[in-house]
Protein backbone atom coordinates (compact mmCIF):
# COMPACT_ATOMS: atom_id res chain seq x y z
CA UNK A 1 0.00 0.00 0.00
CA UNK A 2 1.46 3.21 -0.69
CA UNK A 3 1.84 5.92 1.07
CA UNK A 4 0.71 9.81 -0.18
CA UNK A 5 1.52 12.75 1.32
CA UNK A 6 -1.71 14.78 2.15
CA UNK A 7 -0.09 18.00 2.59
CA UNK A 8 1.62 17.83 -1.05
CA UNK A 9 -1.74 16.56 -2.57
CA UNK A 10 -3.69 19.18 -1.46
CA UNK A 11 -1.51 21.70 -2.14
CA UNK A 12 -1.37 19.78 -5.67
CA UNK A 13 -5.16 20.16 -5.93
CA UNK A 14 -5.10 23.86 -6.00
CA UNK A 15 -4.53 24.72 -9.14
CA UNK A 16 -4.60 28.12 -11.00
CA UNK A 17 -7.95 28.38 -12.34
CA UNK A 18 -11.16 28.71 -10.13
CA UNK A 19 -13.19 26.18 -12.08
CA UNK A 20 -10.84 23.32 -11.56
CA UNK A 21 -10.67 24.04 -7.37
CA UNK A 22 -14.46 24.18 -7.37
CA UNK A 23 -14.17 20.31 -9.03
CA UNK A 24 -10.62 18.72 -8.21
CA UNK A 25 -10.34 19.82 -4.49
CA UNK A 26 -13.61 18.69 -3.28
CA UNK A 27 -13.43 15.10 -4.41
CA UNK A 28 -10.19 15.33 -3.24
CA UNK A 29 -11.56 15.90 0.16
CA UNK A 30 -14.43 13.78 0.43
CA UNK A 31 -13.65 11.26 -1.86
CA UNK A 32 -9.79 10.38 -1.84
CA UNK A 33 -10.00 8.23 0.92
CA UNK A 34 -12.41 5.68 -0.35
CA UNK A 35 -10.79 4.74 -3.90
CA UNK A 36 -8.61 1.98 -4.14
CA UNK A 37 -4.53 2.40 -4.32
CA UNK A 38 -5.23 2.62 -8.27
CA UNK A 39 -7.20 4.69 -8.38
CA UNK A 40 -5.23 6.60 -5.94
CA UNK A 41 -2.35 6.61 -7.88
CA UNK A 42 -4.14 7.33 -10.95
CA UNK A 43 -5.55 10.68 -9.21
CA UNK A 44 -1.66 11.38 -8.94
CA UNK A 45 -1.02 11.19 -12.07
CA UNK A 46 -3.63 13.45 -12.82
CA UNK A 47 -2.89 16.12 -10.58
CA UNK A 48 0.68 16.24 -12.74
CA UNK A 49 -1.09 17.29 -15.81
CA UNK A 50 -1.53 20.73 -16.72
CA UNK A 51 -4.22 23.10 -15.91
CA UNK A 52 -5.16 23.10 -19.68
CA UNK A 53 -5.47 19.29 -20.26
CA UNK A 54 -7.47 18.75 -17.04
CA UNK A 55 -9.90 21.73 -17.89
CA UNK A 56 -10.27 20.36 -21.57
CA UNK A 57 -10.79 16.82 -19.96
CA UNK A 58 -13.49 17.75 -17.15
CA UNK A 59 -15.50 20.19 -19.00
CA UNK A 60 -15.97 17.49 -21.86
CA UNK A 61 -13.92 19.51 -24.59
CA UNK A 62 -11.44 16.89 -25.03
CA UNK A 63 -11.07 13.49 -23.96
CA UNK A 64 -7.91 11.78 -22.57
CA UNK A 65 -5.90 9.44 -24.32
CA UNK A 66 -4.82 7.92 -21.40
CA UNK A 67 -7.87 5.30 -20.61
CA UNK A 68 -6.98 5.20 -16.89
CA UNK A 69 -7.14 9.31 -16.60
CA UNK A 70 -9.85 9.69 -18.66
CA UNK A 71 -11.85 7.31 -16.42
CA UNK A 72 -10.82 9.22 -12.97
CA UNK A 73 -11.75 12.06 -15.04
CA UNK A 74 -15.36 10.07 -14.97
CA UNK A 75 -15.38 9.29 -11.66
CA UNK A 76 -14.72 12.81 -10.81
CA UNK A 77 -17.17 14.03 -12.50
CA UNK A 78 -20.01 11.37 -11.73
CA UNK A 79 -18.86 12.05 -7.84
CA UNK A 80 -19.23 15.59 -7.86
CA UNK A 81 -22.09 15.56 -10.11
CA UNK A 82 -20.53 17.96 -12.61
CA UNK A 83 -23.30 18.16 -15.46
CA UNK A 84 -21.54 19.17 -18.47
CA UNK A 85 -23.74 20.02 -21.78
CA UNK A 86 -21.97 20.25 -24.85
Amino acid sequence: MAEYDKLRLEWDCRRGMLELDKIIMPFYLEQFDNLTETQKATFVRLLACTDLQLFSWLFKRARASDTELQQMVDLILEKQGVVINN
